[in-house]
């Protein structure tokens, strides 16, 4: 961020704009409509060919709010979401919730109705006598909602959103027309330079860490913040050896662990495996629990707390999803430390330490060639094996691939049964909110933010639902889209044959009308084929999938709406 840049001359929208570029902000995504024509008139169309200048791309406001996610997960640059009132607003902001959930820093712009139409009954009321638009904004994002509604205090409002930002919180700039087209004020202030960010004292931290693992056994819980810096993989692969200490990880924990670990044990609660299952199950008065940025959501910890003798929970966000008071001490049985400081100098910090000086700690075993429990099961006759489609892929994926994984069964059987990070591909899932069909526009997000980049998305028929109408705007992105059809909600219906085993399974409402699903997307401008259920053409339909140049993929799947691959333990819950 330039501390020395000048507040320009002209009007609000003025600044507003000059202020996203200097974020960093070169990607719209949206719809434009009444309430914010006069702040994007300032971006063109957004065109492949043309690098760096901020432009919009159209796409429709579910899809749009969760383009910011997927361009910050694939590039650790931020983006924006833009709608205009009434119902685009909800619809763009279902992103938004899953940007609050996994701590992503975004933009959401959406307008107000006039401060002189109160009372009028304007189109879209977005005051107190209608949608009361920001006090439904503040009840999600208490300190992440901003109203741009007087000149004089607009730049210093913006320099707080930005603050929101730098500590990976989503932030929604609220527009109001009637003060962004004042002339900003010519004592204005320059943009306001970062705060110097506070950290705990590393080697306090390092001198209880040394105390707390002496003759115990240490297991390392890595999650989805330590995968947001550079070389993670290589980190936590360099800690676990010297530490000596067994690895699990959540989802996108996984991003931050190589699968050449010896000590990774594989993924942990929602699809996770029975090796790392049974090591937090079993956390006692004998372990301590180091936490690398991995929030013990239900997928994760699956409501059970940190049962170890000593919990060391590390994060550089301030008050991340989950924490009370900054803090993970109500999940914890045993004593408590959370370190405050950018996860990349913790993990050098105990590495160097731990080579200078070996640290107590009972090492541990080298992680079996197998995690899972029980060999893996079969689908029956006439669909498709998805154990071995997804072995297939994992020994295919290009490197430097991107992938997505949405509330359908791929997010809880694919990681089961691949068990290990694969180092070609990062997967994503956006689990916390469960948004059917978000994967989609994540997806988008990534491309445009690593063109070079392969992108893939597993979906279901039941997601397919909430963005086929968006798909035309993707088709010349090259995005390779696997369709899991099995006419069913499978993740809820394969969930209550154990939560309600004696009820009518008509009354699961799990089932799902097919469709032409080839048909709906050539009619979108996609290839479109169906995989053979014995994978004769996958190496074709990949290759496709792969030529330069070419429009995005659907390959449509049949799957056994029976068959169970990967466990979920939230069945238990419920």
């Amino acid at each position: 961020m330039n501390s020395t840049s000048a507040t320009p001359t002209g009007n609000g929208y003025d600044l507003l704009v000059s202020r996203l570029d200097e974020w960093g902000i070169t990607l719209y995504s949206g719809v434009t409509g009444g309430g914010v024509i006069h702040f994007l008139k300032h971006f063109p169309p957004f065109d492949a060919d043309v690098d760096g200048r901020a432009a919009l791309f159209t796409l429709g406001e579910y899809s749009a709010g969760f383009v910011p996610l997927g361009h910050y997960l694939a590039s650790g640059k931020m983006a924006a979401a833009v709608a205009t009132s009434g119902a685009a607003t909800k619809l763009l902001t279902c992103g938004l919730s899953d940007a609050k959930l996994h701590d992503i820093p975004a933009v959401y712009l959406v307008p107000l109705s006039g401060a002189a139409t109160e009372g009028l009954a304007p189109l879209q009321d977005t005051t107190r006598h209608g949608s009361n638009v920001p006090e439904q904004l503040r009840a999600e994002c208490p300190d992440g909602v901003f109203l741009l509604d007087n000149i004089s205090t607009l730049a210093s409002t913006l320099t707080q959103a930005r603050r929101q930002l730098d500590n990976a919180k989503p932030v929604v700039l609220v527009l109001m027309h009637e003060a962004l087209v004042e002339r900003v004020p010519a004592s204005s202030p320059p943009l306001s330079p970062p705060e110097p960010a506070e950290t705990d004292d590393i080697a306090v931290f390092l001198t209880q860490f040394r105390q707390a693992v002496s003759d115990k056994h240490l297991v390392i819980l890595v999650g989805e913040e330590m995968a947001r810096y550079k070389q993670a993989s290589q980190m936590t692969e360099q800690l676990c050896q010297v530490l000596h200490a067994k690895a699990i990880w959540s989802i996108n924990g996984a991003n931050a662990v190589s699968r050449s670990n010896p000590y990774g044990y594989g993924y942990i609660s929602f699809g996770g495996n029975d090796s790392s299952l049974s090591l937090y199950e079993n956390l006692g008065e004998n372990d301590v629990l180091m936490i690398l940025g991995a929030c013990p959501d239900e997928y994760t910890a699956n409501l059970k707390k940190f049962s170890a003798a000593n919990t060391f929970y590390l994060s550089n966000i301030r008050g991340a999803y989950g924490q009370i008071d900054n803090s993970f001490s109500h999940f914890a049985t045993g004593e408590y430390h959370h370190v405050h400081a950018p996860l990349d100098s913790l993990l050098r910090s105990l590495t160097d330490e731990g080579r200078s000086e070996p640290f107590g700690n009972i090492p541990a075993d080298i992680a079996p060639d197998y995690l899972n429990a029980l060999p893996l099961t079969q689908p029956e006759a006439g669909y498709v094996n998805m154990a071995e489609l997804y072995q297939r892929l994992d020994a295919w994926w290009p490197e430097n691939s991107l992938g997505f994984d949405d509330v359908c069964l791929a997010y809880k059987d694919r990681q089961y049964v691949t068990q290990r990070p694969n180092d070609r591909i990062r997967f994503f899932s956006l689990y916390r909110g469960s948004a059917m069909g978000g994967a989609f526009g994540a997806a988008i997000g990534a491309r445009l933010a690593s063109p070079n980049s392969a992108v893939f998305v597993f979906t279901g028929d039941g997601c397919f639902r909430m963005f086929a109408g968006s798909m035309g705007e993707a088709r010349d992105l090259g995005l390779t889209l696997f369709l899991l059809n099995n006419s069913r909600f499978s993740i809820v219906e394969q969930g209550l044959t154990q939560i309600l085993p004696d009820v009518d399974p008509r009354n699961y409402h799990a089932e799902v009308r097919p469709l032409d699903y080839c048909a709906l997307a050539r009619a979108s401008g996609w290839q479109a084929e169906r995989l053979a259920v014995d994978l004769s053409n996958l190496h074709s339909l990949l290759a496709k999938c792969r030529t330069p140049g070419s429009v995005s993929m659907l390959i449509e799947v049949l799957v056994d709406p029976a068959h169970v691959l990967g466990t979920n333990p939230r069945v238990k819950n419920l």
